[in-house]
């Protein structure tokens, strides 16, 4: 099996490249060896994606970066049936590998990988984003929201503290900052949100995240119960909650123990659609939109076919 490395040569300020090095090893040792492909402005890791999986035959595809380099990926892969996809985490938040018992130590987990074969499927979620030029559809690995998680995405974009606290391996720290930031500054809003049939009226809704695993934003375990092959969205609602209520949700969220705080509501669906009285900022695996008055989130047929 020929295995097709895809990186971010700027992903994680720069270290993608170093972790390269280290593990250049494992895959060169693989019966059929490695190719290796670094993205560009001109040709981004969906497009080196799209080009690797549209060839109609069996495909071994490796991500080396962050969330959002693996949502790119995802994004890119055009025969999902016929890709085995593998990935090595190095990025701020690394949450898609909290929730899957992966090692910690890169070249063991290039090792499993190297195997190269399928250990599990997990499912994928898409959002359908309803904005000034029509509907724009975006698949993802880990979340989807509307309101205070993806305002806090939108934070940290448009921060330039992300890649200095990289480089001193405090990455994550951004994401504290940012949602501290956001629940002074973040006003509710009316939201109808549309699952299993029936449609509820939060009319003080500061976050709607919808969950396909149980971390986001570097560690928070807002949906403690999510499972990614179990065909369900888990998707938890802050309604109602003043400011130093949200403060007291967010450590509590990190434990996964806010689900019994007042204002928190949870539920559980295969699809949901939300509309708001105002523009919300959405994202989908950190990678903001926009803002948008509704959107739709649903599990896709198509499954990931994990090598990991």
């Amino acid at each position: 099996m020929l295995f097709n490395i895809v990186l971010n040569p700027a992903g994680a300020s720069g270290k993608t490249e170093k972790l390269w090095k280290s593990l250049e090893p494992v895959f060169a040792e693989a019966p059929d060896g490695y190719r290796l492909f670094r993205s560009t402005k001109d040709r981004t890791v969906s497009d080196i994606t799209r080009e690797l999986t549209s060839r109609g035959r069996g495909t071994a595809l490796v991500v080396i970066g962050g969330d959002g380099t693996l949502n790119e990926a995802l994004n890119g892969i055009s025969d999902f049936e016929n890709t085995l996809f593998g990935f090595i985490p190095c990025g701020t938040g690394n949450d898609m590998q909290r929730d899957m018992g992966l090692p910690k130590n890169k070249r063991a987990l290039a090792r499993l990988i190297t195997e190269g074969r399928e250990r599990r499927r997990a499912d994928i979620g898409e959002l359908s984003f309803y904005g000034e030029q029509g509907v724009t559809k975006r698949l993802f690995n880990i979340s989807s929201d509307v309101g205070f998680g993806a305002a806090t995405c939108a934070f940290v974009d448009r921060t330039g503290l992300k890649n200095i606290l990289n480089r001193i391996g405090l990455g994550r720290l951004i994401y504290l900052v940012g949602a501290l930031r956001v629940c002074f500054t973040a006003e509710p809003a009316e939201v109808r949100i549309t699952c299993n049939g029936r449609t509820r009226l939060y009319r003080r809704c500061l976050s709607a995240i919808v969950m396909n695993h149980c971390h986001e934003g570097g560690g928070f375990k807002f949906c403690p119960n999510a499972d990614f092959t179990d065909g369900l969205f888990d998707i938890c609602i802050g309604n109602g909650l003043t400011k130093p209520g949200f403060l007291r949700m967010l450590p509590n969220a990190y434990l996964g123990k806010h689900l019994r705080l007042r204002g928190i509501y949870s539920v559980r669906a295969s699809e949901v659609t939300m509309q708001s009285s105002k523009p919300l900022w959405a994202h989908t695996d950190g990678e903001v939109l926009g803002q948008t008055t509704k959107a739709k989130m649903r599990i896709v047929p198509q499954k990931l076919r994990l090598m990991c």
